[in-house]
């Protein structure tokens, strides 16, 4: 348990480091599809997380959408949260 965490850390990490050393580097069009290829990708990734989002929104919005649709919002919603996070390091004076 302890390396999963200290592996989790470094990777952590070393994304923090890359995101602000090369994301100011980007053009906003490349910032914006990496923002895309790291929310997707975290969507996978974070299941636990994925799984309270669906609930979350079986609760807020019973039948009234249907499955696939929140499936769709839960992948929107991580792809918005990346491209924030993005934009934090490559905001331009």
């Amino acid at each position: 348990m302890r390396t999963a965490r200290k592996i989790r850390y470094r990777l952590e990490w070393l994304g923090l480091k890359f995101a602000t050393k090369v994301v100011p580097l980007l053009s906003r069009k490349a910032c914006y599809r990496l923002a895309l290829l790291l929310g997707s990708l975290a969507t996978s990734l974070d299941r636990r997380g994925g799984h309270v989002a669906l609930s979350n929104l079986r609760v807020a919005f019973g039948d009234e959408i249907s499955s696939e649709r929140r499936e769709q919002i839960v992948r929107e919603s991580y792809r918005h949260f990346a491209q924030t996070m993005l934009d934090f390091f490559g905001v331009r004076a």
